[in-house]
């Protein structure tokens, strides 16, 4: 039995144990430290990715853009589109945009300056005429015109798409 004044137990560390704690402390925080690099790396990388996605959906809108700028212009479907004895394409817009070198002649829209960033250029080529198919309710007089409207985007980044329209339109044979 102790006293109450005697009751004091003294704990003794043993001398392999100074400072392990300190030390493993150390280890833990550059542990945790390398995992929150790592981490901060990932999320930089995924950040670029979802840009580059991004840009390459713009260019994707900007393409599909230029198949309804196509459209809208009234020379696109004109049976003269088409390659000269070269093999170039002898499209020729009515814009002032219209850029011609030789006989490779294409329209151009660049709408970069408006702050989108965005480049447009399309081309149609008439590709061949061919009859009406029968049960179509038009007779021989009318044929079948096939046009082939191709259109290229370009951001100011770089990322570039393209997309090709086939199509046909009944006129007079």
């Amino acid at each position: 039995m102790c006293k109450i004044d005697n009751c004091k137990q003294s704990v003794k560390m043993p001398e392999s144990q100074a400072g392990a704690v300190l030390f493993t402390a150390l280890v833990l925080m550059v542990l945790m430290t390398l995992l929150a690099v790592t981490m901060m790396g990932n999320t930089a990388i995924d950040e670029k990715m979802a840009q580059n996605s991004q840009e390459q959906n713009r260019a994707f809108q900007a393409a599909e853009t230029g198949i309804e700028m196509a459209l809208a212009n009234n020379s696109t479907l004109s049976t003269s589109n088409g390659f000269d004895a070269s093999g170039n394409n002898t499209f020729v817009g009515e814009d002032k945009k219209t850029t011609s070198t030789g006989d490779d002649r294409v329209f151009s829209q660049n709408s970069s300056g408006d702050g989108y960033g965005v480049s447009i250029e399309y081309t149609s080529v008439f590709l061949q005429k061919t009859p009406v198919t029968r049960g179509s309710g038009f007779d021989s007089s009318f044929a079948n015109y096939w046009f082939e409207i191709q259109s290229k985007a370009r951001t100011d980044t770089g990322a570039s798409s393209t997309v090709a329209l086939g199509m046909f339109q009944v006129g007079s044979n």
